[in-house]
């Protein structure tokens, strides 16, 4: 009798155990989260003086987080200033640029974050030259931007994100030579999330 209770569990336990796997509820999917923004940028824009102009304006960005370390991101910001150094022209700035984003640290729902962007970027400014005169003009030359961040979930795919990073950009000086400008770039967005975002493990 016990060989024959034997036999039946050996025949009907595997029928069980692929019933229960079958009724199990299917693993979720692991794919890229998209993430686009929208907000406000203030840029402290260097000039050949060493003087600081402050410009404001607005910053957009598409973002792809491929997992919980690593993304692509793409920016692109306009910030602009009436008068620059009293000469009576209005400045302007437009960043185009791209490059990748590590999440180093993740606490709760808010998450840490760096980034290292390349691409270009269209200075419109102006120089003092000798008392009322002055140089204008637009330059358009590479840029890069070097900086980081946090990002908080408030609820849902709804998120705040606030960063800072240094940003290089070109343009003339009073003898109309190139001249690198070492700015300082500050973002507040609202961020939206298409996909769920997965946690560090």
């Amino acid at each position: 009798m016990g060989k024959v209770a034997v036999c039946i569990f050996v025949l009907v336990a595997p029928l069980l155990a692929q019933r229960f796997v079958s009724d199990a509820p299917p693993s979720a999917a692991t794919g890229p989260v998209f993430e686009a923004s929208a907000g406000y940028t203030y840029l402290g824009l260097d000039t050949p003086s060493r003087q600081r102009v402050g410009l404001s304006g607005v910053d957009g960005n598409g973002l792809v987080d491929f997992n919980p370390r690593w993304g692509m991101m793409v920016d692109s910001s306009y910030a602009r200033s009436g008068n620059v150094l009293g000469t009576g022209h209005s400045g302007n700035v437009l960043s185009g640029l791209t490059g990748p984003v590590f999440y180093p640290a993740e606490v709760g729902h808010t998450r840490i974050f760096v980034h290292a962007l390349a691409g270009v970027s269209l200075v419109n400014s102006a120089v003092p030259v000798k008392g009322t005169y002055y140089l204008g003009g637009t330059v358009t030359r590479f840029s890069y931007a070097l900086g980081g961040g946090v990002e908080h979930t408030v609820a849902g795919p709804l998120a705040v994100r606030v960063g800072a990073d240094y940003l290089r950009t070109t343009f003339a000086n009073a003898t109309a030579a190139m001249q690198f400008q070492n700015n300082l770039r500050i973002v507040t967005s609202i961020v939206f999330r298409f996909g769920n975002r997965r946690q560090y493990r």
